[in-house]
């Protein structure tokens, strides 16, 4: 499963483009208009370089420099860039689906720093986009840990008694 590694690197410098878009004042995908355009721009440098990081992690799983870092901290971030993510998805489908289905409001998400939203396409584009990134992200990372875990395993020295 040594792919997963790349393919978690891949994926999450894929995310970049649209991020750095955004920072730089780009309108597409966006639901609306944010009040305050600077912090809109520091939250999407903020997640380029979270996503760069995210990247490079990847790499260290699947490649010999990883098994310079302590195993549980690796493990650790490892299991929690599994996590994260498909935690996230999965919140973001029950709670819009349950919105589509006309179970339940969005009044528990804050608008406030939008000027103008448009929640129907909010929705829609985190049903179809951004969850299954988000999804997809967090599988190829559990992937990727679990090829570092059995790696990690196999390279052990066996202990044997001496006579």
């Amino acid at each position: 499963m040594k792919w997963a590694g790349y393919a978690a690197c891949i994926w999450s410098l894929l995310y970049i483009p649209i991020h750095i878009y955004w920072a730089l004042g780009g309108t597409a995908l966006m639901p609306g208009v944010w009040k305050d355009e600077a912090k809109w721009a520091a939250v999407n440098w903020g997640a380029s370089v979270v996503l760069l990081a995210a990247a490079i992690f990847g790499l260290l799983l699947v490649h010999h420099w990883g098994q310079k870092i302590p195993r549980f901290l690796m493990l650790t971030i490892g299991w929690v860039a599994c996590l994260l993510p498909i935690i996230h998805a999965v919140y973001g489908y029950i709670t819009k689906g349950l919105f589509l289905a006309g179970v339940i409001r969005l009044e528990f998400f804050d608008f406030t720093a939008w000027a103008t939203v448009d929640v129907d396409n909010i929705v829609l584009t985190d049903l179809l986009l951004f969850e299954p990134w988000f999804l997809i992200a967090g599988v190829l990372f559990g992937l990727a840990v679990l090829h570092y875990q059995n790696g990690r395993k196999k390279k052990k020295p066996n202990k044997q008694s001496r006579s």
